[in-house]
């Protein structure tokens, strides 16, 4: 299950982009410009970091794909560590006995509740800060059994960090692709990205179910490291 570290988050970006652009009003753009200009950047410095985009003998999108998964292999991985330690180390561990879905759900929501202070900071969501507390648990409860399957199938917390830091380095990529909404709607922990992780968390079920030797998401207490 270790190569899934880094297939899982392109699955839950690729389906945030494909989720967004099916919903009203947002639409796909490869017009790099818009996303720059909303960094803050001026025309001037939006056109430079184009060209020198285009320079690059590989499509942008692989370049940006590519660079995301060496960030979250890498450096991204190291920052996730710490969150990861906590929430599939010590709390998967500790809530265990209570079975997959609502180990997940408990975990996720004290997750999302973790990230308050920074969203009202405006973190992920500037334009509206507190919507995005709840949003973001929201987005935090629908991934989490993700991150909980890849921990117990791979005995190794070390998956979910992969997948946490590759996640972080590839969620831009909605906000690049998509436009026409703010980032409550096309961020990947909003609500685009909250259909992408209901649908890569019913292909965890339906590979637990039909593949898999062992069934952990019937809600039966998991050995997690056994």
């Amino acid at each position: 299950m270790g190569w899934t570290g880094c297939v899982t988050p392109v699955a839950l970006v690729a389906g945030t982009i494909g989720i967004g652009t099916a919903l009203p009003g947002v639409s796909f753009t490869t017009d790099y410009a818009v996303f720059l200009l909303e960094l803050g950047l001026s025309q001037d410095e939006a056109a430079e970091a184009i060209a020198q985009l285009e320079e690059v003998p590989v499509p942008p999108a692989v370049l940006l794909v590519v660079s995301g998964l060496a960030a979250g292999l890498t450096i991204n991985a190291l920052a996730a560590l710490g969150e990861e330690l906590g929430w599939r180390g010590l709390l998967l561990s500790e809530l265990a006995p209570l079975g997959f879905w609502k180990l997940s759900i408990f975990t996720g929501a004290v997750w999302g509740i973790w990230h308050t202070p920074i969203i009202l900071q405006g973190h992920n969501f500037p334009d509206a800060p507190l919507v995005g507390v709840f949003v973001m648990t929201a987005a935090t409860i629908a991934m989490a059994p993700i991150y909980t399957y890849l921990t117990v199938r791979a005995r190794s917390v070390l998956a979910a960090t992969v997948l946490h830091g590759s996640f972080n380095g590839l969620g831009a990529l909605s906000l690049v692709y998509l436009t026409g909404a703010g980032n409550l709607v096309t961020a990947p922990v909003g609500v685009a990205g909250i259909g992408a992780a209901l649908l890569v968390t019913t292909l965890c079920v339906v590979h637990d179910r039909l593949i898999a030797d062992e069934q952990i998401t019937t809600g039966g207490a998991l050995s997690p490291w056994a």
